[in-house]
């Protein structure tokens, strides 16, 4: 038999980014359970006609391209900003005072912010104030008006009711209002098949596409797959050096 080296792989570890040509640091996508890359080809053949069950004579296969594929399981802004081209907000806890809104009985009303506590419910402009668990109730970090209140319903859609409420710190996300971005990816994790060795990936310049499915609701953790694709770095210059990606292990 002849002898052979085990270079088995079983990888785990980190997925860091930054957007590309920045000096920002590094940042991690948290928890992820997949990075693919997939080069593609595009492949010319001539078959030979110079025989009777034909076969091939010559082929030529050109790369066209990298795929990349990731998917992410920590649902944050930062990574929503990064597969759902988004602006996302940090919001610091505070007070809405008087905040208008359209509120009509037996439905909810939504808050600008997710309320923690209501505070007062009264009349649009001012005046006497409504009466909690009768008029108006908070559910879910919204505004609810049942059908029993005294509330009136809004006229011409019109604002009907000035809310002043508190709420928690909380992100939010602008979806799909930012331009496609470039971005550096390097992967640093440790090759479990090897006694944890260690591995690091480093794709120069990733072109990053959209979130491809965005379960809301579902019976499984949650997960953002993101295709993108590797594109040649021209600042990279020099012979034998990839503009795509380097593999690193530890022998």
């Amino acid at each position: 038999m002849i002898p052979s080296t085990d270079y088995s792989y079983l990888g785990s570890g980190s997925i860091l980014i930054r957007e590309y040509g920045t000096a920002n640091p590094l940042v991690t996508l948290g928890n992820c359970s997949a990075l693919t890359f997939s080069p593609q080809e595009d492949v010319k053949s001539l078959l030979d006609y110079t025989q009777p069950g034909g076969n091939k004579r010559a082929e030529i296969r050109r790369l066209t391209g990298v795929d990349m594929s990731l998917t992410f399981h920590d649902f944050s802004a930062a990574n929503f900003a990064i597969g759902l081209r988004s602006a996302a907000t940090d919001i610091t806890a505070g007070t809405a005072t008087d905040e208008l809104v359209a509120a009509w009985k037996g439905g909810y009303a939504k808050l600008a912010k997710i309320a923690t506590a209501i505070t007062t419910v009264e009349p649009a402009g001012g005046g006497a104030a409504f009466t909690e668990g009768t008029d108006y109730e908070l559910r879910d970090g919204m505004l609810f008006i049942p059908s029993t209140s005294t509330i009136t319903n809004p006229v011409a859609f019109a604002n009907n009711v000035q809310v002043t409420y508190t709420y928690a710190a909380q992100q939010k996300v602008e979806a799909l209002v930012e331009s496609n971005k470039n971005y550096e990816l390097v992967f640093i994790g440790l090759n479990e098949a090897q006694s944890g060795k260690r591995v690091r990936v480093h794709a120069y310049k990733v072109n990053g596409g959209v979130i491809q499915e965005m379960s809301v609701i579902g019976e499984d953790f949650g997960a953002g797959q993101v295709s993108g694709a590797l594109l040649a770095d021209g600042t990279i210059e020099g012979a034998g050096l990839s503009q795509y990606f380097t593999w690193e292990n530890e022998a």
